[in-house]
This record gives C-alpha cells, structure tokens and sequence, in this order.
C-alpha cells in the first residue's frame, strides 16, 4: 500500500486520473474549479503556481470523491463490488490486532520546521472554498491528533480547521467527538489540550479519521493492522504527540479553554449542501510548530453540493460499523449494509432473509439507535429481503415502492440525537441546543404473515442466469 500522499498522486497519475492546473486563484477559483470537476466525477486536481505564492507550494483536491482514489487507498481491486468492499472491509475490522505506529528520528515532514516569528500559516495556499464561507479552511483533508490525558491513547479525526491569523487555527469538533471529550478533559483540569494538526497525509490515515472507531482504539494501529506494519511517526517535541513522519504540512500547539481564548467560526459549506450552523465562537489551536516537507501539498477534501459525496464513493466507514454492531447485537441473517445519500450518512439499508415475525422492524430499530450523533446520521432506516442488493438504490425504490404498504409499514420516531450542522434543525430548537431529530423507518420486505404468498419475481434465477452468462461469456464481455 501507499504511505503518502504523493504515493497516491503517483498512482492515479498512472491511471490517467490526474491533471495540474497552473495560475488559479486561490480565492474562490480553485474551489469552483474543485466543485465542477467533482460534480463531473472528473480526475484529481493539482494546483501550482497559485496566485500569491511560489511554484511548488501547492493544492491537491478531487483525490477521493471518485472509485478510483478510494480503491487506490484502500487497496481493494478493481473487480471487487461495492458491496463486497463494505463485506470486505468488515471482515478485515473483525479480524483487527493493533499494529502499533513506529517511532522514527526523522521522516520527510522535518524537511522544514518553523518556530516562533517564523511561523506564518499564510505561507501554505489555502483556499477559501466556497462563496459564503467564513474564511479560508485549511482543514477540509485534516487529521486532527489528541491524546486522553487519562488513558493515554492517541486519536485523530476528521473535523474542520479554518485560519484566524497566522498563529491561530479554529478548531470546530461536533459534540461527542473524541476530539472533543479529550480537549475537555484537558479544560477541567485548567489546562490547554495539546493538538497536532495534519493538512496533507497518506490517505489511509485520513480515511480511518472519518471512522466511528470505538473509544480508546487508535486510528494509528488500525493503520498499521491494515498495512501489515506499523505507521512511521516522529514525536513532536512541543505536544508530545506521534506525527506522520510523511505529512506534508502539521501544525502542532495547544488549545485553551475557551473561556481564554475563542474566536468567530464558520460559516462554512458543509456536506449537506447547506451552510447550516452559522457564525459562532470555537475553541482555537496556538500554533507554536509548524512543520512542512520541501515543495509542500495541502489535502483539500471540501465538502461539494450532493449527489456528490464529500466522503467517499463506497460507504465503508459507515455501512461496515453498522453491519457489525447489528450481528454484535445477535441479529441473524443479515445479507448485506449499504449506506446511501450525503456523507454516505442519511439513507441506511439493511437487506436480510426475514426469520420471524418482526425481525425486519427489529432490525430497523436497532439501526436507528447505532446510527446516531453525526448530523443527519440514518435519518431513513430501510430494511429489504435477501433478493434485493443494498447497494443498488433502484433496487431499494423498487423494494420501496412495491413491498412496502405505507399505511402499516413506515414509522416515523423523534428524540434521535443529530447534530449543530443539521439545516433542519429549526431556530427555537437550536437556540435552546435541542439537536434531536426524527428517524423514519421503512419495512419494505415482503409483509412476513403472507410472505409466501406474495406475487414471484419475473426474472431468471440465480442458476439459470449462472448458465447463461457461462455459455454465452462472448457476448457479454465488454458489456
């Protein structure tokens, strides 16, 4: 596998999937570059000699918003299924031994380390992204380090970073982050949290930061389980914490409490589609180090306007979590998890063989509770029989549309913890910091009391097709 972001470049680079943009603004153009390239499912983007700064400081986006980045980055072959990724991916999660990270002297992130007056954020091209955000956002591709002060195990994870001034970073985590519990573990203390912060990283380590790892297991040595090895990190003398030692570009400091200091943050177009939490005051990082390797990238991972996923084509961070947590839970005969709409976050199905009467409306609600917290998360729960692939979505509206009787087989449940950044989070609600929603839950299996009964599918079976594809292999090979 990979070990860098430049490892990955290379790789789609050789696939035809990458193209330099040379002379755009990093004010808006290189965002709306970014924005209509996604919407395209076009190649990864980098950007050089951009206005403002030298050749070689550049911008590196489109990399994982298409199959080909995200295959590259997880190693899953090209002939692999969607579904049979999120099967695989499950199979490896089950299956995990902590590989712990490595501790090196030195790495590539060290090529460049600026301390006191010398360090100035401005030096790194950050983009403002969309029209109405805030600022400029340097963490979009971010991996955010903490440690527990109690436990002592390192984290990191995904939340946005945007610039105040060339010392000051904001640092918004949702509520129930562990980012979050840690900094305010640090806080009761009456200390700062340290806080290291990665803007360009191999992009493993940035799609496991995106994960619902469970508390108190290091993205770190899940890392190192999936490569074989352990992660290389050099110590940052300042924090304390393990950096990658092929970052391109860490910010390392401390937050304080924010009763000391906090600062304007947002608004910003998130994953929705939506600038949906406003203008608050966040917490800050201090930045007193700042690392970069010799002709830096920034990993911009901005979040684009739906149907295009901000996150990553196959939902395995999210479907793969939740088909574990329900065999956890003893539910028998699940068939397959996907995950559909914004963030790979909102429309989850269930495909399973129905056991007894209930199993479909048990499941669902067992869905319904594990996915919870990240705004929006399983919003629509959807359960269908086994002959229906959970990753097709014509296939789930036709289960939908034809199975499910809408007067007896769609419940609708409040009280679901979602999040600040859901835009139906209505004024009164939000003023009063209820971010609760409802979650709807739609039975589209066939009613169980007359299963049996129900009208046969027109289609070939799964052995006559078998035979058929078989003899006449010719036809259908570049099909």
């Amino acid at each position: 596998m990979i070990n860098d972001l430049r490892g990955l470049l290379e790789a789609l680079d050789r696939k035809g999937r990458l193209r330099v943009v040379n002379n755009a603004d990093w004010d808006l153009e290189i965002g709306t570059i970014n924005e209509l390239m996604a919407e395209k499912q076009g190649p990864g983007l980098i950007f050089d000699n951009i206005k403002g700064y030298p050749a070689g400081f550049r911008v590196a986006t489109n990399l994982l918003h298409h199959e080909v980045g995200q295959r590259i980055a997880f190693g899953f072959p090209d002939d692999l299924s969607r579904l049979e990724c999120v099967a695989d991916w499950k199979k490896k999660w089950n299956g995990f031994k902590p590989v712990p990270p490595v501790e090196v002297q030195n790495g590539p992130v060290k090529e460049n380390v600026l301390t006191g007056n010398d360090i100035d954020i401005f030096k790194i091209p950050t983009p403002k992204w969309h029209t109405l955000d805030g600022g400029r956002y340097i963490g979009t591709g971010v991996i955010t380090i903490t440690r527990d002060p109690d436990e002592g195990w390192v984290n990191f994870g995904t939340y946005r970073v945007m610039i105040q001034d060339k010392t000051t970073l904001a640092f918004y985590a949702s509520p129930g982050k562990h980012a979050t519990i840690m900094r305010e573990k640090y806080w009761a203390m009456g200390k700062p949290c340290p806080v290291a912060m990665c803007f360009g990283q191999d992009p493993l380590l940035f799609a496991l930061s995106t994960m619902p790892l469970p508390w108190g297991i290091s993205e770190y040595d899940m890392a190192g389980y999936i490569k074989g090895q352990g992660v290389e990190v050099v110590i940052d003398d300042v924090t304390g914490l393990p950096i990658p030692a092929t970052a391109e570009i860490v910010a390392c400091g401390f937050s304080p409490p924010p009763e000391e200091d906090s600062r304007p943050e947002g608004p910003f177009g998130e994953w929705q589609g939506y600038y949906a939490s406003g203008t608050r005051n966040e917490p800050v990082v201090q930045i007193k180090k700042l690392y970069h390797r010799n002709d830096p990238i920034l990993f911009g991972q901005p979040p684009v306007k739906p149907p295009v996923n901000t996150w990553f084509p196959i939902p395995i961070h999210s479907a793969t979590f939740l088909w574990n947590e329900l065999e956890k839970a003893g539910m028998m005969d699940i068939r397959g998890v996907y995950v559909h709409g914004p963030g790979d976050r909102i429309i989850a199905v269930v495909s399973l063989k129905q056991r007894y009467l209930g199993h479909a409306k048990q499941v669902a609600t067992l869905a319904g509770a594990f996915l919870q917290g990240g705004a929006c998360t399983g919003r629509y729960i959807i359960t269908v029989d086994e002959d229906i692939d959970p990753s097709n979505l014509d296939e789930v509206l036709w289960a939908v549309t034809t199975r499910c009787d809408p007067e007896a087989y769609i419940d609708i449940v409040p009280g679901f913890l979602t999040s600040p950044l859901d835009p139906m989070i209505n004024p009164d609600k939000r003023a009063r910091k209820d971010y609760t929603t409802a979650k709807v839950f739609i039975n589209a299996c066939r009613p169980y009391h007359w299963k049996d009964k129900f009208p046969p599918v027109n289609t070939a079976g799964p052995e006559l097709r078998r035979k058929t594809l078989e003899k006449w292999s010719d036809l259908f090979a570049n099909v």
